[in-house]
Parts: structure tokens; C-alpha cells; sequence
């Protein structure tokens, strides 16, 4: 058995808010300057250990496991912070009634649902607000002042307290929003992604797409590709999205009533962008992002999307604290372990694509530890438990 200390976690909260690392097992830098990962290092008077060749480490007392790690210390880590864009289709057609016992536009819906839930969002949470189109003119005007300005309606900033600024300035740009004009989808994505990729802000990145339509305009407010009912292709959204996950930035995709037609392309957008629900198909029934088109109640029906994606984006990544002094984290030699309150410990398998489905991964910069779909479910819904990094033993991968 290891040596690591075994934690009781008594909420999901403070679950969701401590990460009991093994540091002891990192590989330690050499006076010469050259890096030994077989060697490593606990804290001052326990066990040192030596990597035999075949996998297993040995050392002169106790401490290591079946896995080959030596945890002799333990530090805390709070959850890592996240960065959010919001990128909110404010077209004409939004304008229409929702499906619901609420009277209301799909707008006020979708304001009042974002506003919820932006409320409930940690202090260290980043959040920027893009509309589209965001502009005065009608549809039937086609030159670039018309499509998308190209402007982030609200930077993005640290949320911070209730009732900070950054909170109000986010609010009152939704208060002012009035739906109008056509759905330059494209253009506000790949905008709202260049500014997350460019924000000096520390965190996991994810950009939040709502929309209710097919795109009208094409990538550069280009209108010569038009079908009909005004729509063109919304493929080239899913080959951005890939772009966008390889820049480490993943996306979240929501389509309101009147997206039915999109809904494929949506659904492979969402995939495309690492945020796939589990065991979910480009024809349906079951779509990879929220598809609100089948809702009898679309406000209730976004309450819940937006809460899952807050769970997802906020509630599973968690920063690695730094190794101790002279020392080095292998990247290769890292498990996640979770054991439920009165359970067995398993082991969280590490992920071996980029869709972040099952197990875990690291964070585009290496510097946070992401649990994906029903491994981040479970550790997210637990009321008690431990959650648990071991360094120094080989990566399992599922």
C-alpha cells in the first residue's frame, strides 16, 4: 500500500475544491545540470527510491505501491481557474417565442438562463461576452458593418465578488442587447476563439457558442454562397473547431429552437471541439452538443445545459502545485486516483485522444489535470471521497 495520506472529503464542494497530490515521487535535477527521472526525492528524512529497469521502484523503507510510486507528501491545490467566452447569437430570429409555460422570447430566455447562471460562477472565473451580428443594420445590407463588428462586447476579466464590477458591466451588456439582423456565426466564433487564445489570463480555455439558426453569412461576412432561406454551410464551423481544440481551446455548443437544421453540423462542432456528450450520434436522437430544439420548455431546458457546462468547465480541472525545491514532475509517470466515500480506489485512466470523453488529461500548457465526461460526472457528484495525483509511477491509459 502507499504511504499517501488517505483524505475524507466531507462535501462535494470541499471535494471539488482540494487535490491531495504525491509529490514525493518527482525526479530530481542533478548537480551537473542533467535530469534524472529514476531518482527521486520525498521530504526531508523519508525514502528515497531507484527506478530497477523494469518499472518498479525500490527504495530503503516503505512508501511505494503496486504502481511503482513513492508518496511520501501531500500538498493542496485549489481548483485551477477557467476561462470563459460566451459567444451569444442575438440575431432577428431570437426574437421569437419559446417554447414553455413562461411567456417570453428565445432572448429573454436565454438572458435570464446565462445571467443564472454566471451568478453561481466562482470568483476566479474569467468570463468575456460576444454578441452576434451586435449591429444596427438589417440582413438585407451585406457589407461588413452589417455582418459582425468585430468588437468583444465585454472583455474578458476575472468575475470576482458578488456585485464587482466586471458582474454588473457583464449584466447591464445583456440588459442593453436587443435582438437583430442575420447569423454571422463563423465570424464571432473565430473572433471570440483569437481573443480567448490571446487573453493573458491564467486557466483552462472554453468558448460557450448559442445559437438558434443556420449561419447566413460565410467566414469574412461572405454572402455569395447562399442557399436557402439565406443559410450557408455551417461545416467550415467544425473544422474550426478542431483548430480551436489544437490551440487549446475547447468548445461548448448549444442549439436553441430553430437550429434543426444545423443540428448535424452542430453536433460534430461540439465533438470537434472536445466537449462530445458520452455515447452520442450526428443523427440523433442523442446529438454531441445541447440540442434545445425538441424542448417543451426552453428556459428550464438551457437552465440545465448551462449547469453542466459550468460543472464540466469549472469543476474538474485542477492546477498541479509545484514540485519541491530542485525537483522535476514527470508527465509520464502520473495516475489519478478517486475513492468514494466507503469504496474501493480507482484508478481514473488517462484519456488517450483529444475528445476528453472518458478519464482525464492535461491542459493544453501541462500545468492542470482535466477529468472528462462520466469521470468527471462522478468525482463532481460524489458526496464524500478522496481525489488523489500519484507522480513517479507509468501512466495507465485507457
Amino acid at each position: 500500500m502507499s504511504s499517501s495520506k488517505s483524505v475524507q472529503l466531507g462535501s462535494k464542494a470541499t471535494l471539488l475544491g482540494a487535490l491531495f497530490v504525491g509529490v514525493g515521487a518527482c525526479s530530481s535535477s542533478l548537480d551537473n545540470g542533467s535530469t534524472d527521472s529514476a531518482v527521486g526525492r520525498n521530504s526531508p528524512g523519508s525514502n528515497s527510491f531507484v527506478d530497477d529497469g523494469t518499472g518498479n521502484s525500490t527504495g530503503n523503507g516503505s512508501g511505494f505501491d503496486g504502481r511503482g510510486a513513492c508518496v511520501g507528501e501531500t500538498a493542496g491545490a485549489e481548483i485551477a481557474p477557467t476561462v470563459l467566452e460566451l459567444i451569444v447569437d442575438t440575431s432577428g430570429s431570437m426574437n421569437e417565442d419559446a417554447p414553455g409555460p413562461v411567456r417570453g422570447s428565445k432572448w429573454e430566455a436565454t438572458r435570464r438562463a446565462l445571467l443564472a447562471s454566471l451568478d453561481q460562477m466562482a470568483a476566479a472565473t474569467a468570463v468575456g461576452v460576444v454578441f452576434y451580428p451586435d449591429t444596427n443594420n438589417d440582413d438585407d445590407d451585406d457589407n461588413q458593418s452589417s455582418c459582425f463588428d468585430r468588437q468583444t462586447d465585454v472583455p474578458l476579466r476575472v468575475l470576482g465578488t458578488p456585485g464587482s464590477q466586471q458582474r454588473r458591466q457583464v449584466r447591464s451588456a445583456f440588459q442593453n442587447q436587443n435582438p437583430n439582423g442575420g447569423t454571422p456565426t463563423h465570424d464571432a466564433y473565430a473572433y471570440a476563439v483569437q481573443d480567448l487564445e490571446s487573453a493573458a489570463l491564467p486557466g483552462a480555455r472554453f468558448a460557450v457558442l448559442i445559437t438558434d439558426g443556420i449561419p447566413t453569412f460565410s467566414l469574412g461576412c461572405d454572402t455569395s454562397n447562399r442557399g436557402q432561406d439565406d443559410a450557408v454551410d455551417s461545416g467550415p464551423l467544425v473544422t474550426e473547431a478542431a483548430k480551436s481544440l489544437s490551440l487549446g481551446v475547447r468548445t461548448f455548443v448549444i442549439g436553441s429552437p430553430g437550429s434543426e437544421g444545423a443540428r448535424e453540423n452542430l453536433s460534430r462542432m461540439a465533438e470537434a471541439g472536445g466537449t462530445a456528450t458520452p455515447g452520442c450520434s450526428h443523427t440523433g436522437p442523442v446529438y454531441c452538443h445541447f440540442d434545445m430544439t425538441g424542448t417543451q420548455d426552453f428556459a428550464s431546458a438551457l437552465a440545465q445545459a448551462l449547469g453542466t457546462i459550468s460543472g464540466l468547465a469549472l469543476g474538474c480541472s485542477y492546477a498541479i502545485p509545484a514540485p519541491p525545491s530542485g525537483s522535476q514532475l514527470d508527465p509520464a509517470k502520473v495516475n489519478v486516483l478517486f475513492t468514494p466515500s466507503g469504496a474501493t480506489e480507482e484508478v481514473i485512466l488517462r484519456s488517450p485522444g483529444d475528445t476528453c470523453s472518458e478519464g482525464w488529461q492535461y491542459s493544453q500548457d501541462g500545468t492542470q489535470v482535466i477529468l472528462c465526461g462520466n469521470a468527471c460526472n462522478r468525482v463532481r457528484d460524489a458526496d464524500q471521497g478522496s481525489l488523489t495525483l500519484e507522480f513517479g509511477c507509468a501512466t495507465t491509459i485507457r
